[in-house]
């Protein structure tokens, strides 16, 4: 976005007589409720979302949101992208609601590099196919740095199409690429 646009933006909310913090209350409400939906699924893998794990994560979501200065109104992506990592096993009840803080922020961010092209369901499912493999391995650390940088390098410098149907076809479709052409462009990325 335009740094005057983002400017005019902000001046417009700033003088606004809308009252932005109700739908913000709402809004987190109803995240929470769907957070602790999720009770059932986190059961089964070892997981409890309590109402306060899932105040917390709407914390780590909103400070997300305001970090990559983002506005969101529907925050059913987030709760699909919790729904979905609850199902690996790298990350433990003691870390749950800062993990997903970070996760969350990767998410944003990764939107916000790619201008929201990528669909939430494909980035879904390629941000826990790259955090529960390589470069990743379950590693916060590693999904902040080379997670990032590997998603945001396929999807720049590759093929976009890899992109559709990762989650409609039941596969991460965009792992068959080929390491030569993805080195390739590497190299042409880096000259």
């Amino acid at each position: 976005m335009d740094g005057n646009i983002k400017k005019d933006f902000k001046s417009m909310i700033l003088k606004s007589d809308f009252n932005f913090s109700v739908l913000k209350i709402n809004e987190d409400k109803k995240f929470i409720k769907n957070l602790v939906e999720l009770s059932a699924k986190a059961n089964q893998y070892g997981l409890v979302i309590t109402e306060n794990i899932a105040r917390e994560i709407a914390v780590y979501r909103q400070a997300a949101l305001v970090e990559n200065e983002r506005v969101e109104f529907k925050s059913d992506a987030i709760a699909r992208l919790t729904s979905a990592f609850l199902e690996t096993r790298y990350i433990n009840q003691e870390d749950f609601a800062a993990a997903m803080g970070e996760i969350i922020n990767l998410f944003y961010l990764i939107k916000t590099e790619t201008e929201n092209t990528i669909s939430d369901d494909d980035l879904i499912s390629v941000m826990l196919d790259t955090f529960q493999n390589n470069p990743c391995y379950g590693s916060i650390e590693n999904m902040q740095s080379k997670g990032l940088e590997k998603i945001l390098r396929e999807y720049k410098f590759g093929d976009k199409e890899i992109w559709d149907g990762a989650v409609t076809s039941g596969e991460n479709t965009y792992r068959d690429r080929n390491v030569e052409e993805l080195i390739g462009y590497e190299e042409n990325w880096r000259e």
